[in-house]
């Protein structure tokens, strides 16, 4: 009887190893899954100036003036904005209101500035806030309606005006600026 050296015993057993395990490898299956992928695009948001703020005619003696909610004549009238966006959707709203109006180097301050926001488009709703003049004021607001469908949301603002003693002649304006975006929320 013949018996291999141990050289060719390693060598064959290497060799029956390797296609031993060649064998396992091929015989299992790749694995797999797979997932949905989805987006949800949002109404796009505009903002629209209904009506400016307008303190009308003031004569002197000066006294101030404070536009009420229900004040909406072409003379004087509380601003009205309108945002249109997704139903149900969280809004972040900055409102920068200046510290005064004016004409040329003559400035009548303001005052006691008020937003009423809301779903509804009537003066005598929504929730009413004080606003801070001379910088933003940040506001965070939910749309009504159902998502997926297209909805309104409304402020009102309203303000005193507090002209001097002998104040100037003229007409004095300023700006109320709006920045609405989603939050993502």
């Amino acid at each position: 009887m013949i018996l291999p050296d141990k050289r060719t015993m390693i060598c064959a057993l290497a060799l029956l190893m390797s296609v031993h395990s060649g064998a396992i490898a091929q015989s299992s299956p790749t694995q797999t899954a797979s997932t949905q992928v989805s987006a949800r695009v949002f109404t796009p948001l505009a903002i629209t100036s209904n009506e400016a703020l307008r303190f009308g005619n003031l004569f002197s003696p000066f006294s101030a003036k404070t536009i009420a909610w229900t004040d909406n004549a072409a003379s004087s009238g509380r601003a009205r904005f309108t945002i249109t966006g997704e139903g149900g959707a969280e809004l972040a709203l900055s409102i920068t209101v200046p510290a005064s109006i004016a004409a040329g180097v003559h400035e009548i301050p303001l005052s006691a500035v008020e937003l009423r926001h809301g779903t509804t488009d009537a003066d005598a709703s929504g929730t009413t806030v004080a606003l801070n003049t001379g910088g933003s004021n940040a506001l965070t607001v939910t749309m009504g309606g159902a998502a997926m469908s297209s909805q309104s949301y409304f402020l009102r603002l309203r303000a005193t005006a507090t002209p001097g003693a002998s104040q100037a002649s003229g007409t004095y304006t300023g700006t109320i600026s709006v920045a609405v975006n989603y939050t993502g929320s």
